[in-house]
């Protein structure tokens, strides 16, 4: 990479106006996060880049949250590139105050297990509190997909001002030649299509008669915009829930054997002027065959077999058309060919859980970044190149896979599940800290490079701790032998939390391996428990990882960095009466 590109308003002054017919190095289409800041990066070093409108932009459902290691991605595609805009979206108290007051908070993970026609029972639910440092948040798609836009265009990426969709594509050895609507034409060297699984795109190109790949994970997916949904600490009093916070200021998740419930709260904190939350379900279609085809009947009808979950949508109401698919999962079999890549939705449609969609689509923006950049500054490479990032892909998506069936099978007993969610979070503390590790350890100049963050032979593509692979095989295995009747749930459950217990890579005061330890919290006393620990039992790969944020749970910025002026600190938002006016909520008053 250039270590000071020129300045995207230079390289727009050199051009002049725009033709009506412009020749561009990279057309991306789809105009939305992932789109957005893939053609900023690659306009910051230099190409000429067409961000192409689709008609699947504004079809949901779309990721809508973060976890630390999503952040840590946005870090890394600022540093990396040079464009510290991105770096905003690493923490909700960075970005513009437009983005801030539609979207929300998320200071925790909470997750509730109900059984068919009982009420929660308190002892069935899990919650991890984000630490201090991170400021992780809700993304409301609308505002954040042009809050991307805006950055490309900043860079100087090209946009139609009219919006006109793409509505044709063909492929050949000159590039891609598409036509939008009203006949505008638009020629480029490379298409980067990240449009969607009904992409036109495929659709003119042979990789549409190769069919669908298979996915192990089926799933009914229902989802919408609410108005009107109760925060579930009102539904069951947080004297029920000890040590917990407020279930609405973090993502919530209703789990049940076959399916899920994510509710996203955008209206959280007082800042926000937003009164939705997004509700999302994932469901098995044979566990769930019985729902009616119509969506809002199907997802009352869900709700209903499970008391307190009925009990928080009383008074909700949808505010948008409903996104249902009988059967939600797809894949493309081939993301790759002469000039042009398929990637994130174009590539892949998965289940919308664990903020998988948003840190998957930020990898691929970092591999499909680094790569498209080596080939422009040298064609020869395009097939080493773009094969990488195919078969990276594919690895993310196969490892994503994995981590939804095993959900799916966890799904099915509250201590499975409870097991799951252990590893889990042990993964994703792991990878952030190892990314961020990594990070720290790369750079452009004499001696330095970014090897250490293209690992692409896997789905963990940096160093972790020698043991987190392992564990996560460990963890598939035995859900896989539930799935085949070879071992029952309680059976795996306490072999897993066996394994937690054992293992001298996993810090026990994590308590990982308690299954009574069920709300997580990172306390002061805790970075130093965290601390004594690595300086003295820690296995050598886990002492390389310690930061200094990690200790002592404040941020470290530089200058130039996007947090080094944060905006005044965010406070919560009262949990709500059940019913109260719209205009009482955007006023911020309870």
């Amino acid at each position: 990479m250039t270590d000071k590109p020129p300045h995207p308003r230079d390289r727009a002054q050199a051009r002049g106006p725009k033709a009506a017919s412009p020749q561009y190095d990279v057309a991306v289409l789809g105009s939305h996060l992932t789109a957005g800041l893939l053609a900023a990066i690659l306009a910051r070093h230099g190409a000429r880049v067409v961000l192409v409108d689709t008609p699947g932009d504004r079809a949901g459902p779309t990721g809508e949250t973060t976890v630390p290691y999503t952040s840590e991605v946005f870090t890394l595609l600022a540093e990396r590139f040079n464009v510290p805009e991105i770096a905003t979206f690493a923490h909700f108290t960075d970005l513009p105050e437009e983005v801030r007051r539609t979207s929300g908070i998320k200071r925790s993970l909470g997750f509730v297990y109900h059984d068919e026609g009982l009420e929660h029972d308190p002892r069935k639910a899990v919650q991890f509190n984000v630490p201090g440092e991170h400021t992780e948040w809700h993304l409301y798609r609308p505002q954040v997909d042009e809050y991307a836009r805006r950055i490309a265009e900043r860079y100087g990426v090209h946009t139609d001002g009219s919006r006109r969709v793409l509505t044709g594509a063909r492929m050949d050895a000159e590039g891609g030649a598409l036509t939008l609507a009203g006949g505008r034409a638009v020629a480029a060297r490379y298409v980067v299509d990240a449009s969607g699984p009904d992409s036109l795109f495929l659709a003119h190109t042979a990789a549409a008669h190769e069919g669908s790949g298979r996915m192990p994970v089926r799933s009914r997916l229902l989802s919408a915009h609410f108005s009107g949904v109760r925060p579930f600490e009102t539904v069951v009093p947080p004297g029920r829930h000890p040590g917990t916070t407020p279930w609405s200021h973090g993502t919530f998740h209703h789990v049940f054997d076959g399916g899920w419930i994510q509710i996203v709260d955008f209206r959280n904190h007082d800042t926000s002027a937003n009164v939705l939350c997004s509700v999302t379900a994932g469901v098995c279609p044979e566990r769930f065959r019985d729902l009616p085809d119509d969506p809002d009947a199907a997802f009352r009808a869900l709700i209903s077999r499970y008391p307190s979950i009925a009990a928080q949508f009383a008074t909700a109401v949808t505010a948008t058309t409903w996104v249902s698919e009988p059967l939600w999962q797809r894949r493309t079999v081939r993301t790759s060919g002469p000039r042009w890549l398929a990637i994130d939705r174009a590539a892949v449609r998965a289940e919308e859980v664990l903020a998988r969609d948003v840190t998957v689509g930020m990898e691929i923006v970092h591999a499909a970044a680094a790569g498209l950049l080596r080939v422009l500054a040298n064609p020869a490479r395009e097939t080493e190149e773009f094969s990488r990032i195919a078969a990276f892909q594919a690895r993310l998506i196969d490892y994503n896979d994995d981590l939804q069936l095993a959900l799916r099978t966890a799904s099915r007993h509250f201590q499975l599940f409870n097991a799951y969610l252990r590893v889990w979070l042990l993964w994703q503390i792991l990878a952030d800290m190892s990314l961020k590790r990594a990070r720290m350890e790369c750079g452009d100049g004499p001696g330095r490079s970014w090897a250490a963050v293209e690992e692409a032979d896997s789905a963990l593509w940096f160093r972790t701790p020698e043991g987190l692979r392992r564990g996560l095989r460990y963890l598939f295995t035995k859900l896989a032998a539930v799935r085949a009747g070879e071992a029952g749930a309680t059976d795996a459950a306490r072999g897993i939390f066996g394994w937690l217990r054992k293992e001298r890579f996993v810090p026990p005061l994590y308590r990982f391996g308690d299954p009574k330890a069920r709300v997580y919290t990172f306390t002061f006393w805790r970075r130093i428990q965290m601390l004594l620990w690595v300086k003295t039992l820690a296995p050598a790969d886990f002492k390389r990882l310690l930061t200094r944020d990690n200790v002592t749970g404040r941020r470290q910025t530089g200058p130039s960095s996007p947090a080094a002026a944060p905006a005044r600190p965010v406070t919560t938002r009262p949990p709500q009466h059940p019913v109260r006016s719209a205009t009482r909520e955007r006023s911020g008053r309870a």
